[in-house]
């Protein structure tokens, strides 16, 4: 069979065009709050409990500016951390479009943003600062100031003064690393 079309309205109808779906849109605030939760669960298997996400995480810094130094020092960060330990803790999932590859010729806004983010929170309450990103299907990094890595690592990327650690190996560093 042969069809010949003079127009391509002969083809496709507006019912065909309305009646196809749009891709779910993601809803961003509850993907990380599901990756600080996942986060929390990681941290708390490793060190026990004492880890849990901070309430209204992402917005409650002009919240608690009215609290006492050792409570605002508690709601800084993403994850709320025992008394002595000494990372402030940013959790990020997702941002699919971050390509590490590109970050070797332009740097990347949005992860110096990242970084940046954590280094003012972890200045504020005198601590050290430590991003933790998971992109979908793949595992959890940490970023570490470089000179606080304790040890030489294998698979360590650097990106200016940071150093890019799967998390899963930074957790095998000794407990006095972290508190």
């Amino acid at each position: 069979m042969n069809y010949e079309f003079e127009d391509l309205n002969d083809f496709i109808t507006d019912d065909d065009l309305l009646s196809r779906k749009k891709g779910k849109k993601v809803n961003g605030k509850k993907k990380g709050n599901r990756k600080e939760l996942e986060l929390t669960k990681i941290l708390n298997k490793r060190f026990g409990t004492g880890f849990s996400r901070t309430v209204g995480s992402g917005n409650r810094w002009s919240q608690t500016n009215h609290l006492p130094k050792h409570a605002q020092d508690m709601f800084t960060g993403d994850l709320i951390t025992p008394v002595n330990f000494k990372f402030v803790l940013e959790s990020k999932g997702g941002y699919e479009d971050i390509d590490l590859n590109a970050i070797f010729l332009h740097g990347n806004k949005e992860l110096e943003e990242f970084l940046n983010q954590v280094s003012r929170d972890a200045k504020r309450c005198d601590k050290k600062p430590m991003l933790c990103w998971k992109k979908n299907r793949k595992p959890w990094l940490a970023a570490i100031l470089s000179k606080d890595v304790p040890k030489e690592f294998e698979y360590e990327l650097k990106y200016c003064k940071w150093s890019i650690i799967a998390l899963e190996e930074i957790l095998k560093l000794e407990d006095t690393f972290f508190f």
